[in-house]
């Protein structure tokens, strides 16, 4: 399995919206610093290979997972 740049943000854009609506204090001003932080962040080189890294651990980890539990309903 194979999880893009654009799915990694809007599955971090959908957990900091659920945070953000939860948590009664905050602005909307500072929605849009955060979100324009992690845009900016997603968009630089280094942010682009933090990004890679991340997709290849949880990845690995779907990976893994998926794999144990096809072989433990197997049995």
């Amino acid at each position: 399995m194979t999880l893009t740049t654009t799915a990694l943000f809007l599955l971090s854009c959908i957990v900091l919206g659920i945070w953000m609506k939860k948590d009664s204090g905050f602005r909307k001003r500072e929605f849009l610093a955060v979100s324009l932080f992690w845009i900016l962040l997603v968009a630089t080189p280094w942010g682009g290979d933090g990004v890679a890294k991340v997709q290849q651990m949880l990845g690995n980890g779907v990976q893994a997972a998926t794999q144990t539990i096809n072989s433990v309903s197997a049995k």
